[in-house]
């Protein structure tokens, strides 16, 4: 039985990593190009109105996307009313917003161009629609089309994105439209693969959409301080530094984006595993040694990738953006322990105790941003990244504690967790010097001492699958 687990879990990963790691590579094959062609102020404007959509869509949605998974998980109600739940929410989302936006920008509340507003809406529309099918499609098992999605999303807006800054030359224009077009073709790929289209006019039975609020609805209060933890900074450093400021600091997110990538793959195959195999006594040590083996992997990735930071940023940031690299250790080490937060939340969403997703992720949000502010008016921009890494260390120890407590009884070795986090600590403080890259060798070298049980067993892993 195990054995079965471990390899779904290691089938979905090494599926969703053929899909992040095909993206990000053509993305960062792109990064240079955004860098040469838009301005810090272009750059930093769009990142606004992408990050006010990831506000928007959990809010107006009410997080229906993570009941659509939940509940298409189970089998207590038919795939075709749960997705056409999801639909009807991002629809009325969609014409909340639509209306609230005509009238702002029609009585010049509104402080931006018209086309600004059209890309909101539009691509808040794309990216709730996008969420719902994506975790239908997920609940269905049908992870190769979630592959097929994402590197099409990806090659469309790499494609488009040539073609509108290059050959066009539309700039900040062409830019908006290239997401816009990768974000439909996922969308109408996923309504097809899924077959979504047939779930249009399928009776809803009374109560599921009720049922399926109750479990979502407690989880806005997350998305909102998740939120707040990840993007309100960029907000803060372009109200007290500016535009240009914000590009520039956005851009610094780039470099941690491929700690990231390395979560998501595993995040998406454990979201479905973590609901299957839920086991609040943690029976036979499923999710402790998955919990340790993941933590130690992106310890170590965090570390390396920090290692690399100003070798990538000579390759990737272009022009006035190569001062981004000071940014960059920092926010590794927030990446870092937002992705172990977000790994405690699939088993929080498991047990069904939403409830506390929210409440530990309110509690980190609220210290992050009154440091965020506080330390950014005092120090500028790096006081953001310093505000990141306060912010997701409170929600990581605050949920790893209400985890072990009262949600899955996991062993957690606080004296290696705390040890790793030091170490990073430092050689990100180290990392933010220039010159100070082969220093940070024996502080690697410590983490991986530290892992060493972790790094041990995935090798051993690799080396049985490679011999099958």
């Amino acid at each position: 039985m195990a054995k079965k687990r471990n390899k779904e879990l290691a089938v979905n990963a090494g599926l969703f990593a053929i899909s992040s790691f095909g993206s990000k590579a053509i993305s960062f094959l792109l990064l240079p190009l955004y860098t040469a062609v838009l301005s810090t102020g272009d750059y930093g404007t769009v990142d606004l109105m992408n990050s006010t959509v990831s506000l928007l869509v959990p809010l107006l949605t009410l997080n229906i996307q993570d009941a659509v998974l939940r509940f298409g998980l189970g089998k207590d109600a038919d795939p075709k009313e749960i997705v056409s739940v999801g639909l009807r929410m991002v629809a009325a989302g969609g014409t909340v917003l639509l209306l609230v936006v005509a009238a702002l920008h029609f009585l010049g509340i509104l402080p931006v161009d018209g086309i600004y507003c059209v890309f909101l809406v539009g691509m808040f529309y794309l990216s709730a629609l996008s969420n719902v099918v994506t975790m239908y499609v997920k609940s269905q098992d049908h992870v190769r089309s979630l592959v097929v999605s994402g590197l099409g999303n990806t090659l469309i807006m790499s494609v488009s994105a040539v073609l509108l800054l290059v050959v066009f030359k539309m700039g900040v224009l062409g830019y908006m439209l290239s997401m816009a077009l990768g974000y439909l073709f996922s969308v109408l790929y996923l309504f097809w693969a899924g077959k979504v289209w047939q779930c249009f006019g399928v009776d809803i039975r009374s109560g599921l959409m009720r049922s399926m609020i109750a479990l979502s609805a407690p989880l806005v209060a997350n998305s909102i301080a998740w939120w707040i933890n990840d993007v309100s900074d960029r907000y803060v450093v372009t109200l007290i530094c500016g535009a240009a400021a914000n590009g520039l600091y956005a851009v610094a997110y780039k470099i941690p984006s491929i700690l990231s990538t390395l979560q998501s793959i595993f995040y998406n195959a454990w979201a479905i595993s973590a609901v299957k195999e839920f086991d609040p006594q943690d029976s036979d040590g499923f999710l402790g040694t998955t919990y340790e083996l993941y933590s130690g992997a992106i310890a170590i990735a965090c570390s390396v990738i920090m290692l690399l930071d100003i070798p990538l940023a000579r390759i990737l940031y272009s022009n006035d953006f190569f001062d981004a690299w000071r940014y960059v250790p920092l926010l590794l080490v927030g990446v870092m322990l937002n992705g172990l937060s977000l790994f405690e939340g699939c088993l929080f969403t498991a047990a069904r105790k939403t409830k506390a997703v929210s409440w530990t992720t309110v509690v980190g949000a609220t210290v992050g941003i009154a440091t965020c502010i506080g330390l950014t008016l005092i120090i500028g921009a790096l006081g953001a990244a310093v505000a990141t890494v306060v912010g997701y260390l409170v929600t990581w120890s605050t949920r790893t504690v209400v985890m072990t407590r009262y949600i899955a009884r996991i062993k957690v070795s606080w004296q290696v967790e705390i040890a790793t986090l030091l170490a990073l600590i430092l050689q990100a403080l180290l990392a933010m010097q220039w010159g100070m890259q082969l220093i940070q060798v024996p502080i690697l070298a410590a983490v991986v001492f530290l892992r060493r049980r972790q790094l041990m067993s995935i090798c051993g892993f690799v080396r049985k699958k490679v011999a099958s």
